[in-house]
């Protein structure tokens, strides 16, 4: 079943389920808007941001209003278990208003979270950097290597400009288009290793 705000888009949506099998840490098909925040604490802990710090309190305010705003326009409480398909819909919703909606509840995720990624306040995003930020996503190591190469981290010293990255970052959530670069951002999204085979096929 659809929502009247469905994307229509098969990439927009396959990219919304890897979305989804990062919250699902036990790989059992429900996640919980709780889930989500915990992700955003997997990351800090693996980027190695502590937890009281300001950037911290960035990432949580941010994600705190991303997950109000989901549960504003979908009526979940924070402990609802949701299936990928009900994820879909709600992203959909989430993403209704388009840019603006991106801009309010998506981008302040984005700029907070690569700003506690980007450990010494350079404006570049290193390689040693992104894999532990994809590490706390919960990406597979060959998905990491995949994304770090299509994005351009070919070395240890290489770096990505910040605005390159909040791009990137963009696509992903918003862009149907199969050639646009923030599609790579956790690899390949038809990869088996973020389902079984089957959750995609709703």
């Amino acid at each position: 079943m659809r929502t009247p705000h469905d994307i229509g888009s098969r990439l927009i949506e396959r990219k919304i389920d890897v979305c989804f099998a990062h919250a699902d840490r036990d790989q059992d098909a429900l996640i919980e808007l709780a889930d989500v925040s915990i992700l955003f604490t997997r990351i800090l802990i693996y980027v190695g941001e502590p937890l009281g710090s300001p950037k911290s309190l960035a990432v949580h305010t941010a994600s705190q209003a991303f997950c109000d705003h989901m549960a504003s326009v979908t009526g979940w409480a924070p402990d609802r278990p949701i299936t990928p398909e009900e994820w879909r819909e709600a992203m959909a919703k989430a993403l209704a208003g388009g840019a603006a909606d991106y801009d309010a509840y998506f981008r302040p995720v984005g700029e907070s979270v690569w700003a506690a990624v980007d450990r010494d306040d350079d404006g570049i995003v290193r390689l040693p950097e992104f894999a532990a930020f994809q590490r706390g996503m919960g990406t597979p190591e060959a998905n990491i290597r995949l994304a770090a190469r299509q994005m351009g981290l070919r070395g240890e010293d290489a770096g990505l400009p910040m605005a390159d990255v909040l791009r990137a970052h963009r696509e992903f959530y918003t862009s149907p288009e199969a050639d646009s670069p923030g599609n790579w951002l956790y690899g390949d999204v038809w990869a088996d290793a973020f389902w079984d085979g089957t959750k995609a096929k709703l």
